[in-house]
C-alpha cells in the first residue's frame, strides 16, 4: 500500500498493511539533538528519516494577507502586521509576540472590515506544486483549514472573544462575527480543495479550543456558536465532493467529542493522553464513529526515556491500530524530548507491523 492507500484503509476501519503514522511538529532544538544522536549532518531531518503517511496542504488563510509585513523597528523589537487584523511586537528568534493594536477593537468595527477574497491567487503560491509532489510520492495529503474559534480570536483577542461569547448582550455581535469568519473559511476550504484535488482524502480543521483540564468554553457554548457553522462548512465541502472531515485541537476535548461527531467530523487529533481518555477507552465508547489520530504521550512517558514504560504504553496502541480506525502519532517533539526515546517508539511501531 502507498501511504494514501494505507491511511484511507484505516479511515474506513479496514486493516492496513502497516499502521499509519502521523509525524509531529519537530522543534528545531529536538532536530539538532536528533542529528547529534544519529551522527548525521544538518541536511538530515527526522521527517525524512522516519515513515510518515499523512501530509497537510494549506493556502494563506489570513483575513488581510496584503497588509502583513514589517512596519518599524523599536529598539530590539520589531513591529509588524500579522495579516490577521493585528499589529504585534516581537523579538527576532523568539516564538511569542505581544499584540499591541487590533482592527476589531469594538463590535462596531466589524461593519467596516472587509476580508480579502479567498480567490486571491497569491494565497496559493506553490500550493499546486506541493499537492502534485504529495500525489507522486503517495502521501495521504489533506487540505488544512484554520478553525472558527482560533482564527476569530486571532483577530478579536482570545480574552475579549471569550467575554463576548459569555455575555448575552453580545450574542448578536458574536453571531455576525462568526458568520463572517464561517463564510471566509468556507470559501478558503472550497478553493484549497479544488487547487489541491484532495477531495478523496478530505479536510483537516485546526481549531485549538482546549487547555489541559477542559475546553476554553462549555459544550453548550460550542453548540450555540460553532456546531451549526461547522455543519454548514462540512455540508458545503461535502457537496463539492470532499470525503472525510477531521478536527485538531490540543488539550482536553473529551467533553466536546459528541458535538464534533454531530458537526460531521469523523476523526480527532492529537488526543493527548495526559488530558484525554486513552485510545482504547475512546474506541470502546465511540466504536466506528471516530477515527482516532494521535494517542502517543509526548509530555510524560517519552520524556522519561524508560524503554519498559514506553513499550508498555505503545503495545496496546499498536494492537488497537492494526485493525484500522487509528493513525498513531503525537502532538510535537520538543527539545526536551530525548531523541533516543522517539527513535525507540518509532522502531516499536514498525516492529509491530511485523507482529
Amino acid at each position: 500500500m502507498t501511504s494514501k492507500e494505507r491511511t484511507l484503509a484505516a479511515i474506513r476501519f479496514d486493516r492496513p498493511d502497516k499502521i499509519p503514522i502521523w509525524q509531529p511538529y519537530f522543534d528545531p532544538g529536538f532536530v539538532r539533538q536528533w542529528q547529534r544522536f544519529k551522527g548525521v549532518g544538518e541536511e538530515m531531518h527526522p521527517l525524512g528519516h522516519y515513515r510518515h503517511d499523512v501530509g497537510i496542504l494549506m493556502g494563506d488563510e489570513r483575513f488581510f494577507p496584503s497588509q502583513a509585513g514589517f512596519l518599524r523597528q523599536e529598539g530590539e523589537h520589531e513591529i509588524s502586521n500579522n495579516g490577521w487584523g493585528c499589529v504585534v511586537r516581537s523579538r527576532p528568534g523568539t516564538y511569542f509576540s505581544e499584540e499591541i493594536d487590533r482592527a476589531l477593537k469594538t463590535p462596531n468595527d466589524l461593519e467596516r472590515l472587509a476580508f480579502e477574497p479567498a480567490s486571491l491567487p497569491s494565497r496559493y503560491n506553490g500550493l499546486e506544486e506541493r499537492a502534485r509532489e504529495a500525489r507522486e510520492t503517495g502521501l495521504c495529503a489533506f487540505t488544512k483549514l484554520g478553525g472558527l474559534y482560533i482564527r476569530t480570536h486571532f483577530m478579536r483577542g482570545e480574552d475579549k472573544l471569550l467575554v463576548d461569547m459569555a455575555d448575552p448582550a453580545s450574542a448578536g455581535f458574536c453571531n455576525a462575527l462568526f458568520d463572517r469568519v464561517t463564510e471566509h473559511f468556507t470559501q478558503m476550504a472550497l478553493e484549497t480543495l479544488k487547487r489541491t484535488q484532495t477531495y478523496d482524502t478530505g479536510l483537516f480543521v485546526y481549531d485549538d479550543m482546549a487547555g489541559v483540564n477542559s475546553p476554553m468554553f462549555s459544550p453548550r457554548m460550542f453548540a450555540r456558536y460553532f456546531l451549526p457553522r461547522y455543519q454548514r462548512i462540512i455540508a458545503s465541502c461535502r457537496k463539492a465532493g470532499c470525503q472525510h472531515f477531521f478536527i485538531h485541537s490540543d488539550g482536553n476535548v473529551s467533553p466536546l467529542l459528541d458535538l464534533f461527531i454531530a458537526a460531521g467530523f469523523e476523526g480527532v487529533n492529537p488526543l493527548e493522553p495526559r488530558c484525554n481518555p486513552g485510545l482504547a477507552e475512546l474506541r470502546a465508547k465511540y466504536g466506528k464513529k471516530l477515527v482516532l489520530t494521535g494517542g502517543i504521550c509526548n509530555t510524560e512517558i517519552l520524556p522519561r526515556n524508560n524503554r519498559k514504560e514506553i513499550e508498555s504504553h505503545l503495545r496496546p496502541l499498536i494492537k488497537l491500530a492494526q485493525d484500522g480506525g487509528v493513525i498513531l502519532g503525537m502532538h510535537s517533539a520538543f527539545k526536551e524530548l530525548p531523541p533516543e526515546a522517539y527513535d525507540f517508539a518509532m522502531r516499536l511501531i514498525e516492529d509491530g507491523n511485523r507482529a
